[in-house]
């Protein structure tokens, strides 16, 4: 992902730079054109955001790297991610590692 600005982006910025590395992993599992890549739910830290996929978009066996999650900086860099959002503790550790690391590096 590359920087799209050096300003503290919106949530809805985060979110569709989310959709569109979403749309790079996922868009060969899509029944449907109208299913959504992302969850609803997301998390936010002080310097990012943590987007997850639609559970509904099924990853085959076969291609488990298309199988993780988003976090996109305030400024609008992105990561692509593991989904650990079946630990909650990890995960919330995680978030904190992922904006501290954005926070270090000035993104």
């Amino acid at each position: 992902m590359v920087n799209i600005i050096h300003t503290t982006i919106t949530f809805e910025q985060a979110k569709r730079l989310a959709e569109e590395s979403a749309s790079f992993f996922l868009s060969d599992f899509l029944k449907d054109a109208a299913t959504p890549l992302l969850q609803e739910h997301y998390l936010e830290a002080e310097h990012c955001w943590m987007f997850f996929r639609n559970k509904d978009i099924a990853i085959p066996p076969d291609r488990p790297f298309c199988d993780g999650a988003y976090a996109i900086s305030k400024k609008g860099n992105g990561s692509y991610i593991a989904d650990l959002s079946d630990n909650p503790e990890k995960l919330q550790a995680y978030l904190q590692t992922m904006s501290n690391y954005f926070k270090q590096r000035g993104e």
